[in-house]
C-alpha cells in the first residue's frame, strides 16, 4: 500500500451537484469526507448552469396542491428515456430491469433527498416561478406538459433562489449554497487534484484514489468507499468522436470534464453505458470558435430562441425543426443525415427589426441582444443578399478553427439559391404566422412553448407566430450543436454503487451525475433534468458510502 497523505471514511471526487450531494449525504450520516476537485474553483458545471433540477413529487409542488402519481410519472420518464422500448403496458414499462428500477429509484428518493439537503441547509429552493405568460399563477408548464403520461405538468422544477437583482445564472448560488455548507461541516475541498485512478485491496475493493496535484502524485484512501461525480466527457475529442451520436461544435460544460471516470471506471472493471448520449442545446458558433470548443459567453447560450418573427434556417434557406421545442430536442435537428452530408450541422437564426427592438428582458433572450446593445455574434444586413454575404464571410473566417467533435467543413457553405429559398420559407413561414398554424413544425401547439415565448404580437391563439418583416434589416446568429456534458459511463445499480457487466457491485465504487450512465437515458425530461437526477443519486450514493463496512488495507 502507498503512504497515504489523507484519510477518510468517502472520498468524493468533483465538487458540482452531484459531488456536494454526496459529501452532504455522507457527512450527514456521520462519516468523514475528503472531495477532491480537478480545477482551480470548486463548483463544477453545476456553478456554471441555470440551477434548477427537475424533481418529481416534490415536497414544496405537494405544498401548492399539485399531485405527482408515480404510475404516471414513471410512465412518463420511461417514455422520454427509452422511446424504444417504452409499452405503457407491462410491470416494467417494456424496459430492462435495471433501468425501470433506476427510475423508480429517482421516483422514491428524489423529493427526500431534496428535504433533508434542505433540512441540512445544504439547499433553499423555491418553485421555478412563473415567467408572465403561464395559465398557472404558481409556475410555467412542464416542458412534455402535452403528453398524455404527464400527469404533474407544473411544479416539478425546482431552483436557487437568487438575490434580487440578480443577473448572475442560479446555478452559482446554488452551488455556493451547497459548498458554503460542506465548508461548514469542516469538509477538505483539496483544489487542483485530478484524479487519475483508483486503488483497491487484494480483494478487488476500492479503497482510495490516485490524484495528481502540482506535479507529484497524491494517494487519498477512502475507509468506506470513493464517490465519483466528476462529469461527463464534453470536453475530450477523442470520446466525442468514438462514443457521442451527433457532431458537437461546443459545450458549456467545464474543461475538466474530460471523461476521467470511464477510463477509470472501464478499467477497475465497470460496465458502461449510454455512451451515445448527452444534455443538448444550440450555442452561437463564434463563442465556442474562439474558446476551442468552450462556451464562455452567456449570450452564446441558445435555449429557447427569442421572438415570435424568428426563425432557424439551414444552408439551404429552409427551416429544418420547430424552432420553440425544447432545446434537448430541437438541438438534434442538426444530427440528421441525408445521403452524403448534415444538411442542418449548421443553422441560421434569423430575426427582424422588431424582434432587435423588443425591450423585454426575458430570461431565454440569448444572443438577441437588448435594444441599444451589440454582440458581435450577431450579424446585421440591410437586404437578404446582403446577409447572405456576411453569413458567408463569418463561416469562412471559422474554418480551420479548432471546435470538439465537428467543424466548419469545407462544404458548410450557403447552397447557391440560399437567398431565393430563404425568401420562400419567410413568405411560407408568414403565411402560417398568420393563421397561427404551422403545417409544417407545429409550432406553438404545446404549453411550454406558448409560456416561453415570452412577449408576443400574435392575435391568433399561437403566441409563438408573427409575420417576419419581407423588409431589412435582418440579423441572423450562426448556431450549432453543443452539449450541456455528456452522460455515459459506468453503469450504477439503484444504491448508486458502480457495476460490473454481469451486474454484480464493485466494492467501494459509487458514481452520479453525467460521469455514469444515466439513469436519464436519451430523454432531458425538463428544466432540471440534468441536476435533479445528478443531486438525487448523489445522497443515494453519499448515504450507501457512508452506510458500508470499513475497507481493510
Amino acid at each position: 500500500m502507498p503512504q497515504w497523505d489523507h484519510r477518510a471514511d468517502v472520498v468524493v471526487v468533483g465538487s458540482g451537484g452531484a459531488a456536494c450531494a454526496a459529501a452532504a449525504a455522507a457527512v450527514d450520516r456521520g462519516a468523514s469526507v475528503v472531495m477532491l476537485e480537478a480545477a482551480d474553483t470548486a463548483g463544477g458545471t453545476t456553478r456554471r448552469s441555470g440551477g434548477a433540477y427537475w424533481i418529481p413529487n416534490n415536497s414544496l409542488m405537494r405544498a401548492q396542491g399539485f399531485t405527482d402519481p408515480r404510475a404516471d410519472a414513471l410512465k412518463l420518464m420511461a417514455r422520454l428515456a427509452y422511446p424504444t422500448l417504452y409499452d405503457p403496458d407491462p410491470p416494467r414499462l417494456g424496459l430492462p430491469k435495471l433501468q425501470y428500477d433506476l427510475l423508480a429509484a429517482f421516483y422514491d428518493n428524489a423529493s427526500s433527498a431534496i428535504d433533508r439537503l434542505r433540512q441540512l441547509g445544504a439547499l433553499d429552493p423555491i418553485i421555478l416561478p412563473n415567467y408572465g405568460y403561464s395559465p398557472n399563477p404558481v409556475t410555467d408548464p412542464d416542458y412534455f406538459a402535452e403528453l398524455p403520461e404527464n400527469k404533474a405538468p407544473y411544479g416539478r422544477v425546482l431552483t436557487a433562489k437568487s438575490p434580487p437583482g440578480s443577473t448572475e445564472f442560479p446555478g452559482l448560488y446554488l452551488s455556493e449554497g451547497m459548498l458554503q455548507h460542506l465548508r461548514s461541516r469542516n469538509v477538505p475541498i483539496l483544489l487542483g487534484h485530478r484524479v487519475t485512478d483508483v486503488l483497491r485491496n487484494g480483494r478487488g475493493e476500492v479503497i482510495g484514489v490516485e490524484a495528481e496535484h502540482d506535479g507529484c502524485t497524491r494517494f487519498i484512501r477512502a475507509k468506506r468507499g470513493v464517490v465519483f461525480g466528476s462529469g461527463g466527457f464534453a470536453h475530450d475529442r477523442d470520446k466525442l468522436r468514438s462514443h457521442l451520436r451527433g457532431p458537437i461544435f461546443g459545450s458549456c460544460s467545464v474543461t475538466t470534464s474530460q471523461g476521467a471516470f470511464v477510463d477509470i471506471g472501464g478499467k477497475t472493471g465497470a460496465e458502461l453505458g449510454n455512451l451515445s448520449n448527452g444534455f443538448y442545446y444550440q450555442a452561437a458558433l463564434e463563442d465556442p470558435a474562439a474558446h476551442e470548443g468552450y462556451v464562455v459567453r452567456p449570450d452564446a447560450h441558445v435555449f429557447f430562441p427569442y421572438g415570435d418573427s424568428t426563425i432557424l434556417v439551414n444552408k439551404y434557406g429552409q427551416r429544418v425543426v420547430n424552432e420553440k421545442s425544447p432545446y434537448h430536442v430541437r438541438t438534434q435537428s442538426h444530427f440528421h443525415w441525408r445521403q452524403t452530408e448534415y444538411p442542418n450541422l449548421v443553422q441560421f437564426m434569423i430575426w427582424d427589426q422588431w424582434t432587435a427592438n423588443e425591450p423585454t428582458f426575458w430570461p431565454w433572450r440569448g444572443v438577441v441582444p437588448l435594444p441599444g446593445q451589440s454582440s458581435p455574434l450577431v450579424i446585421q444586413a440591410a437586404t437578404l443578399e446582403q446577409l447572405a454575404q456576411r453569413i458567408s464571410a463569418r463561416l469562412d473566417a471559422m474554418r480551420g478553427l479548432r471546435f470538439l467533435s465537428s467543424n466548419i467543413v469545407p462544404n458548410v457553405r450557403l447552397s447557391p439559391d440560399f437567398v431565393s429559398s430563404l425568401r420562400a420559407t419567410l413568405q411560407r413561414f408568414n403565411t402560417f404566422a398568420a393563421t397561427g398554424v404551422d403545417l409544417d413544425f407545429h409550432r406553438g401547439e404545446t404549453p411550454l412553448e406558448r409560456a416561453w415565448q415570452g412577449p408576443s404580437r400574435s392575435t391568433t391563439g399561437n403566441r409563438t407566430m408573427y409575420p417576419l418583416s419581407p423588409n431589412g434589416p435582418f440579423y441572423c446568429a450562426i448556431l450549432g450543436a453543443a452539449t450541456l456534458d455528456t452522460c455515459g459511463g459506468p453503469v450504477i445499480g439503484t444504491n448508486a454503487q458502480v457495476l460490473r457487466p454481469d451486474s454484480t457491485p464493485i466494492p467501494g465504487l459509487y458514481g452520479a451525475g453525467n460521469c455514469i450512465a444515466s439513469p436519464t437515458g436519451q430523454a432531458y425530461w425538463g428544466a432540471g433534468g440534468t441536476l435533479g437526477p445528478a443531486i438525487t443519486f448523489g445522497f443515494i450514493a453519499g448515504r450507501s458510502a457512508a452506510s458500508a463496512a470499513l475497507l481493510p488495507d
